[in-house]
């Protein structure tokens, strides 16, 4: 009588997760262009599957297919505010990514300087100024730069975040089992007490 439950526990025990086929999609931005991948959770990318991107509005502004490393890419339009990326292998997998309008607008204002107005004015008023060094590069294209070194860096950590985000846990398995166990062990107690 007691081996059957026992059985029992052992084989949910040792049952892998169902989550091994969970999709995700992870899309970034690198320069003009929204880049990403849709993967299944447990290992491999999604090959060959539909993907379509919407703004806000739910208007469609770019769509595809994977390529062979299960990579998309697009440029979207600009002021398509929020985006969301969507990929559907049609086999009852379904995932998106959503990238908020902040992240397509990665351009930094523009500081405000005296200019040369400035400058030609203090020379006629007789005052002497140094000559205003060359600037390393422009605040631009420095800030795209910067962007896309920090998003190479960043890339594999949110991959990796959401790999294990959506992981069951051999931690959670056991506990769910030891929660069962639990309450049947309640429920004989006091199905005792009653006779």
């Amino acid at each position: 009588m007691t081996r059957i439950p026992l059985a029992l526990a052992l084989l949910i025990a040792l049952a892998s997760p169902a989550a091994a086929h969970k999709l995700k999609v992870f899309a970034t931005v690198a320069g003009a262009e929204v880049t990403g991948y849709a993967f299944f959770v447990g290992g491999g990318r999604a090959q060959g599957t539909g993907w379509i991107a919407r703004d806000a509005a739910g208007t469609t502004v770019a769509a595809g297919k994977t390529d062979a490393e299960g990579r998309y890419r697009f440029t979207p339009p600009a002021g398509a505010g929020d985006l969301t990326v969507t990929v559907n292998t049609e086999e009852g997998h379904i995932a998106q990514a959503v990238l908020p309008a902040a992240r397509l607008d990665g351009t930094p204002a523009a500081s405000g300087s005296a200019g040369p107005a400035a400058g030609a004015s203090l020379a006629a008023a007789g005052v002497v100024t140094a000559a205003p060094a060359a600037a390393p590069r422009d605040d631009v294209a420095l800030a795209a730069l910067v962007e896309a070194a920090v998003q190479r860096q960043v890339e594999p950590l949110q991959e990796q975040i959401e790999t294990m985000d959506a992981r069951l846990r051999l931690t959670d398995v056991m506990s769910g089992i030891f929660l069962i166990i639990g309450l049947a062990g309640i429920g004989l107690f006091l199905r005792g007490r009653r006779g």
